[in-house]
């Protein structure tokens, strides 16, 4: 009798047992998260930076360490694109056969080197409330410029590109041709290993500012700045959709910057290449700032060209008073809304010339000049 119970108890527990795994629902595996890059972070609409165009002590500007090399510093085939959104019509740029053009405009995205020579260097600037852009490679360069205004308050999404076999050279606005042209061919990367006597710019790429400081005549970016991706082929050869979400990472995206920490002085490359920047926080107002107003949602405004073919610049940018980062340089805006303050109406104090220094202690004061009215070294 005993082993009759054992074994009525033993099959009702595996019946129970059956009935249990029949039963239970089970849950689907989670889908893998694919990126094409390892550490790549995903895409987010959280925020971005507010630059006020202080353009002294070293402040108020992203930079992003290129020497030694990292995958930020193309030089042959590329495309850099970003989203602007500033009401800062001023700047001056001089398209033609001079890469350097652009450098008195409101520099966005400067890849300069002090000097001529070397592989070269290129520059991107708001001018008269347009585009210019410029790639040199030493004594030879081409400065193309936009005919779309885009300094209307709006977000807008601009793309630059750069064939290095045919020195093909184009902007592109919302996706649609803006202007182009045909630079220098060749490899215009900065040199690996190069010496300089500016150690704190030339080895840099710099979002917000022109970054060695060099005076009034170069002014910096006022405006904000978003989801700036470069890669390393010509992305766009004609019109195209304007993005309606943060860029993707692929395998031709060497760098990403969402500017989505929301605090501190770290800037992430998202692509997870190996090229973070740093925030340089500080002026008078004190920038750049995280703003929750992105440029994900909108709709695409209507073009409203504006073509002057002698700009001038009229409007000065902010007195600066260099402080120490903070933990957190957060502003929020309302969807929809403008933050971009007005520049005030103060005179800025720059200094004429960055200040080299020489492994003796003794110093330089090289003048970065404009062509074609002037040279520069």
């Amino acid at each position: 009798m005993r082993n009759y119970r054992l074994w009525f108890v033993r099959i009702l527990a595996a019946l129970s047992g059956v009935a249990f795994l029949v039963l239970t629902p089970v849950a689907p595996a989670a889908p893998p998260v694919q990126s094409a890059h390892p550490g790549a972070e995903p895409a987010s609409a959280g925020y971005a930076l507010q630059f006020y165009g202080n353009g002294v002590s070293d402040i108020d500007r992203v930079k992003v360490r290129i020497d030694p090399p990292t995958p930020a510093d193309v030089g042959g085939d590329f495309t850099i694109e970003f989203w602007l959104k500033t009401t800062a019509s001023s700047g001056t740029c001089t398209p033609g056969a001079s890469g350097d053009g652009w450098i008195t405009g409101r520099t966005i995205i400067d890849r300069d080197v002090y000097g001529g020579g070397d592989h070269g260097d290129y520059g991107i600037a708001l001018a008269s409330g347009r585009i210019c852009f410029g790639v040199a490679q030493g004594a030879s360069g081409r400065t193309i410029y936009g005919s779309t205004t885009v300094a209307n308050g709006q977000w807008r999404h601009i793309a630059v590109t750069r064939n290095a076999s045919s020195g093909q050279m184009q902007i592109f606005v919302d996706g649609q041709p803006d202007a182009s042209g045909t630079g220098p061919t060749g490899d215009i990367s900065y040199r690996n290993g190069r010496s300089t006597a500016y150690p704190n710019s030339d080895p840099f790429l710099v979002f917000g500012a022109e970054k060695h400081d060099a005076g009034a005549a170069f002014p910096a970016y006022i405006g904000l700045l978003d989801d700036i991706r470069i890669s390393n082929v010509v992305r766009y050869t004609g019109a195209f959709t304007r993005p309606a979400a943060p860029h993707a990472v692929d395998g031709s995206t060497v760098a990403l910057y969402r500017f989505d920490e929301g605090s501190g002085t770290t800037i992430n490359d998202a692509a997870g290449g190996g090229s973070p920047g740093v925030l340089r926080f500080g002026g008078s107002p004190a920038g750049p700032v995280y703003v929750t107003d992105t440029p994900f949602g909108g709709t695409l405004p209507s073009p409203t060209p504006t073509r002057t073919f002698t700009p001038t610049s009229s409007a000065s940018a902010p007195s600066a008073t260099a402080t120490s980062p903070p933990a957190s340089a957060t502003a929020t805006s309302s969807p929809g809304s403008n933050p971009l303050p007005s520049p005030p109406p103060s005179t800025p104090t720059r200094t004429a010339s960055p200040t080299a220094t020489t492994g003796s202690g003794s110093t330089l004061t090289p003048v970065r000049l404009f062509l074609p009215l002037i040279t520069r070294p």
